[in-house]
């Protein structure tokens, strides 16, 4: 058998366990910052969903809608760092999930942006939260933080450059919000299991 299979099945099994498991030493938080977002479904849909919704709105939205989360993430994270309290900031991240998904079903650029920009201040002040209460002890925070807000960047392009690809023929406008319905659906289900008593 080649070896780039082997080393490929290899990653795929070690590196997510390797990366739930917060490395130890102050130089290990930009890696687990940077890994952070991408093994958490929720923050991972949200984060790509930002991208593709601020295709959609077009314009100075591509930059205005993932600098606003990025923004808002930040201090979200400072705020969970100083031990914060951020009421409801678990439900604000499924239903954050919910609301892009929709978001991507509806958003066009005809429509106003800012009640999705406002949502997306909201949105990202709660995954910062969450981010800042889970930066483990080991770490450097401001490595982590840096770690984290590059990761968060990064799915956001992700999110952009699927959105601009789907510009391009109209099945695959279709397929985007397609995929905006699944998006939704998943949000849902993230929703219910963060009501309280579930």
């Amino acid at each position: 058998m080649p070896r780039a299979p082997v080393w490929l099945l290899l990653a795929i099994v070690l590196l997510p366990g390797s990366a739930r498991a917060h490395l130890e030493g102050s130089d290990a938080g930009l890696l687990n910052g940077l890994l952070h977002p991408v093994f958490g479904p929720d923050h991972l849909i949200a984060m790509i969903s930002v991208g593709v919704v601020s295709v959609q709105l077009g314009g100075a939205n591509i930059w205005r809608l993932p600098l606003a989360f990025v923004a808002a993430m930040t201090a979200g994270a400072a705020l969970g760092m100083a031990q914060v309290s951020l009421p409801c900031a678990e439900f604000g991240i499924a239903a954050s999930v919910l609301v892009l998904g929709v978001g991507i079903l509806i958003a066009h650029r005809r429509m106003s942006p800012w009640p999705i920009v406002g949502l997306v201040l909201l949105f990202g002040a709660c995954h910062g939260h969450v981010h800042g209460l889970e930066i483990p002890r080991s770490v450097s925070p401001a490595l982590y933080t840096l770690g984290f807000v590059i990761g968060t960047a990064v799915l956001h392009i992700v999110g952009v450059v699927i959105g601009e690809v789907a510009t391009l023929q109209h099945w695959l406008r279709r397929g985007l919000r397609l995929a905006g319905g699944g998006v939704a659906a998943s949000g849902a289900l993230f929703v219910a299991q963060a009501m309280p008593g579930v």
